[in-house]
């Protein structure tokens, strides 16, 4: 973190276009959010002085979105097919829950949908799969009407839209040989998010000719529970044969006490590909550590914290916490309430 890694792949963009080793529509360069990728193109454009249209930037969704629009037919959808978003997609399985006559407190639209999307996420069709119990005949049952009504109305939710899309190049490859004949160079932000199936995805538009570069922090992948595997970046040094990859290790962003901190908790975890992250900006405060014995005692700690700073003359304004979860704001709530300090809930209630 705060290393450079998108500076580093946005400026390896530029200079391949800027020394015309590329054109502009040669490069694929996929990141994981609509807001990074829109931070990518501006940093390029800045780069570059140039439109930045022609590029192919974008999230993995968006990009499957321009290959499955042009080439609607050969995927077996209708020319205007309909994106379902997480809401839409929930709203439909509590339908056929309620249609297949199920009780929604044993089985909710909320794990029916992770169910689905994980499956699809392994490249996983219900027809591929078999139930190992009753209850899992329901799950299954209700994936293949899931999957009936979308093919039948034209709808695609965003996991849909990854595996149609590289379900679709697998099947025609006229299609996957223009795509890999255009892509010169393809490169990925945050690798340590890709799924399974986003891996197989950007193997297939390779070709030995592609020029394929990656970067991301193996000690940063916190998307497990979504399918997310930090093994990717291993599998990619393997596939690539990459026999010595750039860590970058100096940071830009925090102090060297934090540094050394992260450094001793992270240096325990199992199978990473491994760094030293260094410094050179001041030391910064020590870490303090206080264990309190229940959260209420470590509400009224932070509160005693929060009204020393306030007397020596730092504004509530300038103060923060956080915590894992939103319920946890509740206790701080309640004494900040109780003792009349004011206090502003950023993402929950």
């Amino acid at each position: 973190a705060g290393s450079g890694k998108t500076r580093v792949l946005t400026t390896r963009i530029a200079w391949l276009v800027k020394n015309k080793y590329v054109a502009p529509s040669e490069i694929l360069a996929v990141t994981f959010t609509n807001k990074a990728a829109r931070e990518m193109s501006g940093r390029i454009a800045n780069l570059l002085d140039i439109d930045t249209r022609s590029l192919w930037i974008g999230t993995f969704h968006s990009i499957s979105l321009k290959i499955l629009t042009k080439h609607h037919i050969e995927a077996g959808l209708p020319a205007y097919f309909q994106i379902l978003d997480a809401n839409d997609q929930i709203g439909l399985l509590k339908r056929l829950i309620k249609a297949a006559n199920l009780d929604e407190n044993n089985y909710s639209p909320k794990a029916l949908q992770k169910f689905i999307n994980n499956h699809k996420e392994n490249g996983q069709r219900c027809s591929g799969l078999d139930a190992q119990n009753f209850r899992q005949q329901h799950w299954l049952e209700l994936y293949r009407s899931y999957e009936t009504i979308c093919n039948r109305d034209g709808l695609v939710d965003f996991t849909e839209l990854l595996l149609r899309s590289y379900e679709t190049l697998v099947a025609h490859d006229n299609i996957l040989k223009i795509y890999q004949s255009q892509f010169k160079h393809i490169l990925v932000d945050e690798f340590q998010d890709t799924n399974q199936l986003q891996y197989r995805w950007l193997k297939l538009l390779a070709n030995k000719q592609t020029q394929m570069f990656a970067v991301g922090d193996d000690d940063q992948s916190i998307y497990s529970f979504r399918g997310a595997k930090a093994t990717n970046m291993q599998a990619f040094l393997k596939d690539y044969c990459v026999e010595k990859p750039i860590c970058l290790e100096q940071n830009y962003r925090s102090t060297p006490n934090i540094l050394l901190a992260a450094n001793a908790i992270i240096s325990n975890n199992h199978d990473r590909i491994g760094k030293q992250l260094w410094t050179e900006n001041n030391q910064g405060e020590l870490i303090r550590w206080y264990e309190g014995y229940t959260e209420e005692d470590e509400a009224y700690f932070v509160l005693d914290e929060i009204k020393a700073l306030e007397r020596n003359g730092t504004p509530l304004s300038d103060i923060a916490i956080l915590y894992r979860s939103n319920a946890q704001s509740r206790v701080f709530e309640q004494l900040f309430y109780s003792r009349g300090v004011a206090y502003r809930v950023y993402g929950g209630l």
